[in-house]
């Protein structure tokens, strides 16, 4: 599998063509395998295949083999009018590295009307988003590394080994994401990053994340904000001085405003995050979410509540409300 070609680094996500298809685009897509059709069984007489891949940065390898001089694969920096042509491959040899310079490559396949045969793989392990890959092996038994940027989970293997079965090449297991997780503990560093989940997506609704950060206890906890987005009053970060069951608050914020720099002298900060499930066909009567406080629900016309109309946020480390959340039927 010595065969590669580079391009700018994207987003990360995968694509796996399980029935091999004569021809597609992915766009914005960094991992994944484009299979020669019927792959790795003979390919049909006739083709006329075109790709078109906008992605990521990666190693492409290659399982290479078609018709010497009369079955080509030819690969170009962009599309083909910009006659930018990287590579023409043909027959038996794996290819060598192939690097492009724009962030989209286009690859061709034209067989002849006479000898077919098993045609090619082109895979890449991609580098997750908000994360790093580490090596770039290309033979089998090789494998990778992947880590995530701070304030991310890797889910998933850390590391991932190219392995042949017949004349097929997999990476095992699947190569990992990163992602923002709700809620997590930060002890013993003397900085971190703390992400609400998903982010830089959308966090869901209906989440309660409550996170928690440690530093020796001579130290305080400078805390500094670099975005910040949410619905206003309906979701809030509330933040504590100590642990949250037994510390002060600080501050709490809502909206899309950027809170400013705080500073907690104690050696430990909790922050607790929460974002209810919208009342579907009806409101909710009071913005108040804190502990001890009381809401209330009425439904719209032509609907009836079901379960308690009014519910009161509860002490503890879960923050539950003291009945489960009601529901308007039509």
């Amino acid at each position: 599998m010595p065969g590669r070609f580079t391009w700018p680094r994207g987003t990360y996500s995968r694509y796996v063509l399980h029935l091999p298809l004569c021809g597609g685009r992915f766009k914005s897509e960094s991992t994944g395998r484009i299979l020669s059709p019927g792959y790795p069984f003979p390919y049909d007489n006739n083709l006329r295949c075109t790709w078109t891949i906008e992605v990521d940065s990666g190693n492409i390898f290659l399982a290479f083999d078609t018709e010497a001089s009369h079955d080509m694969l030819r690969v170009w920096d962009g599309p083909p009018t910009n006659e930018m042509s990287l590579a023409e491959l043909s027959g038996s040899l794996l290819p060598e590295g192939i690097h492009s310079t724009l962030n989209t490559v286009t690859v061709q396949f034209e067989t002849d009307f006479y000898i077919s045969k098993s045609g090619f793989a082109i895979q890449d392990p991609g580098v997750p988003m908000n994360g790093t890959r580490s090596g770039d092996g290309r033979e089998p038994g090789d494998s990778v590394s992947f880590q995530c940027d701070p304030g991310y989970e890797l889910q998933g293997d850390d590391k991932i080994t190219c392995i042949q079965v017949d004349n097929r090449y997999y990476w095992q297991p699947s190569p990992p994401v990163c992602i923002a997780p709700c809620g997590g503990n930060l002890t013993g560093s003397s900085e971190g990053t703390v992400l609400s989940p998903n982010f830089p997506r959308n966090y869901t609704t209906g989440q309660t994340c409550v996170y928690s950060i440690a530093v020796p206890r001579e130290f305080g906890i400078h805390l500094q904000f670099v975005n910040f987005s949410t619905e206003a009053i309906h979701d809030y970060l509330e933040i504590r001085s100590g642990s949250l069951e037994t510390g002060s608050v600080i501050d709490r914020f809502s909206g899309p405003l950027i809170p400013r720099a705080l500073f907690s002298t104690t050696h430990q900060t909790s922050f607790f995050f929460h974002n209810p499930r919208p009342f579907r066909n009806g409101i909710v009567i009071g913005t108040d979410f804190s502990v001890g406080m009381t809401v209330s629900f009425e439904c719209l016309p032509g609907y009836s509540l079901i379960g308690d109309a009014s519910l009161t946020c509860l002490h503890g480390l879960s923050r539950n409300w003291n009945h489960p959340l009601p529901r308007c039927a039509g």
